[in-house]
């Protein structure tokens, strides 16, 4: 009768095996599914980083301030030097007075680098704005910048949170008047 009762250790164990190995093929199947879904195509990323600070920069030197408002989403803000945060109502009357009293020029942006988290992305570097000055000859000021974007619900990147500061201001910067 003892030899009866052991018998079902060898099916027992064999059931077992048979089990984890098909457990084990079902993990290699799904961790090769998730390694395919976290490649980056940072091609695609770069052209798409480019698009919008190519649109920022014919903004700016359009002196569009819808279209610089309209490349950040709906919660987006911007932090400019000595100045509260502003939401996006906030970014469009900022550059409209700005642009409304003659403060334009030609904006050139140095993108230094940029991480990617899924659909958020961190991008620095520095920017110049070439103008006019009070005397009518062309200044330039320099600063650098540091912006958070993240994609919207149609896949589109959008500004989340801009700021900005200058190493080298605009004449009168800061000044009351």
């Amino acid at each position: 009768m003892k030899a009866r009762h052991w018998t079902w250790l060898p099916a027992t164990a064999l059931i077992l095996f048979a089990g984890c190995a098909q457990q084990d093929a079902a993990y290699e199947e799904a961790a090769a599914d998730v390694a395919e879904a976290v490649v980056v195509d940072y091609a695609a990323f770069e052209t798409a980083l480019d698009a919008v600070q190519d649109a920022y920069i014919a903004g700016y030197d359009a002196g569009d301030a819808a279209a610089l408002a309209g490349l950040f989403a709906d919660d987006g803000m911007m932090s400019p030097p000595l100045s509260p945060a502003l939401d996006k109502a906030g970014i469009e009357a900022m550059y409209g007075e700005m642009f409304g009293a003659g403060a334009s020029g030609a904006l050139e942006v140095m993108r230094e680098g940029y991480l990617l988290s899924g659909d958020e992305a961190v991008g620095w570097g520095s920017f110049a704005v070439t103008m006019t000055g009070p005397d009518g000859e062309p200044v330039t000021a320099t600063g650098r910048y540091g912006s958070v974007m993240k994609k919207d619900m149609d896949g589109n990147w959008k500004l989340f949170r801009h700021m900005f500061n200058y190493e080298v201001p605009p004449p009168g910067f800061g000044q009351a008047m």
